[in-house]
């Protein structure tokens, strides 16, 4: 968080950073202004490797190996609690969340012509090629 690093001359953890933000979401929820918010964030610790937190609007935290929030996470969450494993490839991470992306295609009723994917890793943040998905039904 480069907000840390102006105000305390230091980088905040992943962890840190999710809990900064967990309070700050609880701080506001008690006051007359909340934020309704859900949100994922992960992050690249370099002692602790990867981390994915799920936080949501009462301000509750979770650390996850995997997560999806919102409509989609009805369709997708057993997809993901079937097919993750812990070490799984970049490419096979792909491959699942294309196998996710064709579930909620074929369920949602929202057609959602394109996903953008981003990839968090020891080298930062790097975007993948959209993914168009192809109708389902032929």
């Amino acid at each position: 968080m480069t907000v840390s690093l102006i105000l305390l001359g230091y980088e905040l953890s992943p962890e840190a950073a999710a809990n900064f933000t967990r309070k700050n979401l609880a701080d506001y929820l008690r006051s007359r202004t909340p934020y309704m918010v859900n949100l994922l964030m992960a992050g690249y610790d370099k002692q602790e490797g990867p981390s994915l937190y799920f936080m949501d609007y009462l301000a509750s935290m979770n650390k996850c190996p995997f997560a999806a929030h919102g409509y989609g996470s009805f369709f997708t969450l057993s997809i993901l609690d079937r097919y993750y494993t812990e070490n799984l490839t970049q490419d096979k991470a792909v491959e699942l969340l294309n196998k996710c992306i064709q579930e909620i295609k074929r369920r949602f009723i929202i057609n959602l012509p394109a996903f953008k994917v981003r990839v968090v890793n020891k080298d930062g943040i790097h975007e993948l090629p959209m993914i168009k998905p192809e109708n389902p039904d032929s």
